[in-house]
Parts: structure tokens; C-alpha cells; sequence
């Protein structure tokens, strides 16, 4: 307990002071900008650095995973740091932040011995056993969490309370197995990722910005491939369930930009589902003329109930492929469908706004 104490406090205080004497400022103009004033985006760097923090005090306490965790502060490093760029220059593409996923990925094979061995289907496994395909699937897995993490960061809270109600998930099941070092692992991301959240949600006082998005998305990414590599009857539809949210979003973006709109599928634009919630949803409950901070925060705190159709699930049938695989089909099912209406439809307030 005392080591998580160390990093929630160590995230904390670094959130404080990067909000006290801020660098990378985010702007309030853009096509997925909703907030009022310009607010430091460096939260990842207070997360990384109370992880490290963490490190050393696992170094002190002797613990017999420190080598392994070290080895994952290094696989981090390359998205993470390409992630810090972007904050303070804006003149990082995302081809080439997604290129820095893939030498993070790589890592993770190459530093923690370790790669998706299977996804419970039975062509695709026969592939996986072939090192090279199971190798290339692990980059492009790690890559791609990491990327949709980022995609995701929209609003307060958003990015990282899905990021937090996915490390406990993988404690438990960690704490099921008797692991340790995932279980560490999994506290350890939830409680650096706690101290941040606290300043960020609901006032929005800093921002993970792309350092701390693809960090929290590289570290989902990272205990899946640890926990389904080292158990067998952990389901690899477990971790993919947890993550389904960010990994269909950034998919269905994609698509929507290249094939619906005619743009790069790496271009921003303003209509993703949290955006279209922000702007069209919460004005049922809030009306038009509500504060866009009060709006902001509502839009989190939607979204993570959506989180919990394939959040639950996930902790209650983390052995059973099946059933997790139908749940994930249920989520792209209701997705588009609520994606679509939201489109269509304009939705009237609940209650009018009676100031004037």
C-alpha cells in the first residue's frame, strides 16, 4: 500500500506544480476544442515521472520484479516521448506518433520477452504461432491501443477514468492469479493515473495531453499482452472487451474520414462520438445554454456509462471467449446505432433554460 501511497502523491504534486508553473499550453481554438481558457497539456509528464518514481522505490524495497518494471518504463519511453513533443511543438505527426508506438511495441517484445500468443480464433491462432506473425500482430496491437487512447482524450476525464476502471479490472484478475508483478503493475498505472485525475476532472485544470494518452493507452495495451501471454485461461477477449470503446472509435474514425468524408484518416476533425455527445446529448439534460465546463464534464461522465456495457462483462466473464465476444458485438451494435441517431436527430431539452 505504501508504494501506491508514494506514486498517487508523486502524480499529485507533479500535476500541481506543472499547473503552477505550466508548459504546453493548449489552446482554446481547434476543431476539437472545448475548453474556455488555455490549459497546460503535459499531465503525462506527471504520471511518468510518479511511475519512475515508483521504480526507485521498488529498487529500495528490493522487489524481485524491479528489472521487469524497469524494462517497462523503457518500452514506454519512445511514445511517451514522442507524445511530449506534440504537446510542446504541435509539429508532431501522427504517422510518425504512431511510428514511435511501434518501437514501444517492439520493445515490449524484445525487453519483456513477450507477445500475443492467440485471440481465440481458430485460423488466426494457427498464424499467431508462427513468431514473426505473432511479433508484427504485438507491435500493431501496442501501436494501436496507444493511438486510440489518444483519440479518445477529448474532454475532462474522459481518456483517463476509462483508463482507471481498466487497471482495476486488470488488478483483480491479477490479484486472481497470484501475479505480483501485474498486480503492482496494474495499481501502480491506476494510482499515477489517480493523481492526475484529480486535477483534471471535472474543471479541467491540466490535460493529459498526447503524452499521457498514448501512456495510458500503451499501458492497457502492455497488461493485455502480459496477462494473456502468461495465462491460459484468460480470455484475450477480456482485455479487448476493456478497450473496445477507444479501439472502435479510432476504427470507425478512420473509416468515417476516409470513406464517408473523403479525408486522411489521420485528420482531425469534429465529429467524434464523445464530440457529437458533447454538443447534442447533453443538452437533453443541461439544455443549449449551459456552461461548457458543466457540459464538458456530463459528456465523461456519459461515455463512461457506455464504458461499463463492455467494462462489466469483462470482469465477469474474463475466462469465457463466447459470451465476451458477444458483448463486444452488442457494443459496436449499440454504438453505431446511438452514432447514427445522435447524426440524424437533434434532440430537444429536457428542461429550457429560463434565465432570459
Amino acid at each position: 500500500m505504501s508504494y501506491l501511497i508514494l506514486v498517487f502523491f508523486a502524480s499529485f504534486l507533479v500535476s500541481l506544480f506543472l499547473i503552477r508553473f505550466p508548459i504546453g499550453f493548449d489552446p482554446t481554438c481547434g476543431v476539437q476544442k472545448f475548453h474556455c481558457r488555455p490549459v497546460p497539456r503535459v499531465g503525462g509528464v506527471a504520471i511518468y515521472l510518479s511511475l519512475v518514481f515508483l521504480g526507485f522505490a521498488f529498487f529500495y524495497g528490493n522487489k524481485d520484479f524491479t528489472l521487469d518494471y524497469l524494462k517497462v518504463l523503457i518500452s514506454a519511453f519512445p511514445v511517451v516521448f514522442a507524445g511530449f513533443l506534440e504537446d510542446l511543438t504541435k509539429k508532431v505527426s501522427p504517422k510518425v506518433r504512431l511510428f514511435a508506438g511501434f518501437i514501444s511495441g517492439a520493445l515490449v517484445i524484445v525487453l519483456l520477452s513477450t507477445s500475443v500468443p492467440r485471440v481465440d480464433l481458430p485460423f488466426f491462432d494457427e498464424l499467431l504461432k508462427i513468431a514473426f506473425v505473432s511479433y508484427v500482430f504485438t507491435v500493431f496491437a501496442v501501436a494501436g491501443v496507444a493511438h486510440s487512447f489518444n483519440i479518445i482524450d477529448g474532454f475532462n476525464g474522459l481518456a483517463s477514468g476509462v483508463a482507471l476502471m481498466n487497471f482495476l479490472a486488470y488488478a483483480y484478475v491479477s490479484f486472481l492469479h497470484n501475479d505480483f508483478f501485474l498486480l503492482y503493475l496494474s495499481l501502480g498505472f491506476f494510482a499515477a493515473t489517480l493523481g492526475f485525475f484529480l486535477w483534471n476532472y471535472p474543471f479541467g485544470l491540466i490535460f493529459l495531453g498526447d503524452c499521457g494518452a498514448y501512456l495510458l493507452g500503451f499501458a492497457n495495451a502492455l497488461l493485455a499482452v502480459l496477462m494473456v501471454d502468461r495465462y491460459p485461461d484468460v480470455s484475450p477477449w477480456f482485455p479487448f472487451l476493456l478497450c473496445a470503446y477507444p479501439v472502435w472509435e479510432t476504427l470507425f474514425s478512420a473509416y468515417r474520414r476516409k470513406f464517408l468524408r473523403g479525408s486522411s484518416p489521420f485528420q482531425p476533425d469534429p465529429f467524434h462520438f464523445h464530440t457529437l455527445i458533447y454538443k447534442r446529448v447533453t443538452q437533453i439534460f443541461l439544455g443549449d445554454e449551459s456552461e461548457r465546463l458543466l457540459k464538458n464534464a456530463q459528456t465523461a461522465l456519459l461515455i463512461w456509462i457506455i464504458h461499463f456495457i463492455c467494462y462489466l462483462p469483462a470482469i465477469f466473464f474474463w475466462k469465457h471467449t463466447l459470451v465476451l465476444i458477444l458483448f463486444f458485438l452488442f457494443f459496436v451494435f449499440l454504438y453505431l446505432w446511438v452514432y447514427f441517431k445522435i447524426v440524424k436527430f437533434k434532440f430537444q431539452p429536457l428542461f429550457k433554460n429560463r434565465s432570459k
